[in-house]
């Protein structure tokens, strides 16, 4: 029941005014404007993955390690990729992991294979499957590590860090896992509320926590050694009268800067918590995002619900910059480069802006399919996954 009425609230609120009245211009999304190009993305190289997702809001994100580049596709494929020409060093189709009685009961005919990823680290590469497991492979030569149960769908990818995977499912519940064996170390649960939004954080590691956000609105620090929390915040508080009033999920991207985490919610606010001093809050802005942050030039940037880009200083929350250009054009997390950010919409463009103003510097149209992950960068290249299954390689001239 909550996937069906996750499903129907995001299509509600994305579809716009084919639910409320038909062709209102107002509800529709901005056309793009020209402008004078200061700088160009371009192509670098082009792989096949897979095929299309299934799901309109897939998010596998590829992900960099070990002087390869790691992506999976809907449908099932895990390629790692040479980053100079985009060559195929190894392919695995994750349903060839399964045995054929296996097959029939853990995937559905119209469904999606893989629904979260890529988490790269320790050796491994890791995705959550629609059969409700996690998957990790050896990032040498792709071969089966292990596969462990979850206990419902994972949305987004696996963290990992050193002896330890983490994943956070959409049923509120994050599962630490061993990296060697797979085995369960430790479970944390929470209470979400039964209308949630189609998403989940990424949880953030470091030396000493795990760090996630949830659909009610909260934030925990968790021991990494056992999954006891140690900050439990809530950041977003329900209004309205109706489920879909009182919506305030953590779906999208946090920031940690030292010690200072930002996190945005959608219906809710942007915050900046001071994790060293029991998460006391050091502001609060409202907007709402079910993309997520960045940061760069110290700022932290928002891809907001309704399209608008703004830019918040990291110190105060103040406003630096907000570009309207994008308006409900569906944007992805952003993402810097050098000196500029990048965004990506449902129409299949890049936008660049510059982190000083905000100003439109670049544009590039990768296909016609949606962008919905996040782009990947590394120095001066963006690696940009489309929904339907292809990983490109961009560089800035």
């Amino acid at each position: 029941m909550r996937l069906l009425l996750a499903g129907f609230a995001l299509a509600l609120m994305l579809s716009g005014c084919s639910w409320f009245g038909g062709d209102d211009e107002e509800l529709k999304p901005v056309d793009l404007v020209p402008f004078k190009a200061e700088i160009q993305l371009k192509p670098a190289w082009d792989t096949r993955i897979g095929g299309d997702a299934r799901d309109s809001v897939s998010k596998l994100v590829p992900a960099l390690a070990g002087g390869r580049v790691f992506a999976a596709s809907a449908d099932g494929n895990i390629m790692a990729l040479s980053p100079e020409n985009g060559r195929v060093i190894w392919k695995v189709a994750v349903e060839d992991l399964y045995s054929a009685e296996d097959r029939k009961n853990a995937f559905a005919p119209k469904s999606d294979v893989i629904t979260g990823g890529v988490g790269v680290g320790a050796d491994i590469v890791a995705v959550g499957t629609f059969a409700g497991e996690i998957v990790a492979l050896h990032q040498s030569d792709g071969s089966l590590a292990w596969r462990s149960r979850t206990t419902s769908e994972v949305l987004s990818p696996p963290a990992i860090d050193r002896d330890l995977v983490v994943a956070h499912s959409i049923d509120g519940k994050v599962e630490a896992y061993d990296t060697l064996s797979g085995e369960r170390k430790w479970i944390y649960s929470t209470t979400i509320p039964s209308l949630t939004l189609r998403g989940t954080t990424t949880p953030v590691m470091n030396d000493q926590v795990v760090i996630d956000a949830f659909a009610n609105g909260r934030v925990v620090v968790l021991d990494k050694e056992k999954g006891l929390a140690g900050i439990d915040r809530k950041v977003a508080v329900s209004q309205g009268k109706s489920d879909l009033e009182r919506l305030v999920d953590i779906d999208g991207r946090m920031v940690l800067d030292g010690t200072d985490l930002y996190v945005v919610s959608y219906q809710g606010n942007l915050v900046c918590l001071d994790l060293a001093n029991s998460g006391r809050e050091k502001w609060s802005v409202e907007t709402s995002s079910v993309a997520g942050l960045d940061e760069g030039f110290g700022n932290v940037y928002v891809s907001g619900f309704n399209g608008e880009l703004t830019a918040y200083d990291l110190a105060s929350g103040r406003v630096v910059w907000k570009s309207d250009l994008l308006l409900r054009r569906d944007l992805t997390t952003p993402a810097t480069i050098s000196s500029y950010v990048a965004v990506g919409d449902y129409e299949g463009y890049i936008h660049l802006f510059a982190q000083a103003d905000g100003r439109i510097v670049g544009r590039r149209k990768v296909y016609g399919d949606p962008l919905t992950s996040p782009p990947v960068v590394d120095g001066t290249r963006l690696y940009v996954m489309t929904n339907a299954g292809r990983l490109l390689a961009f560089d800035l001239r």
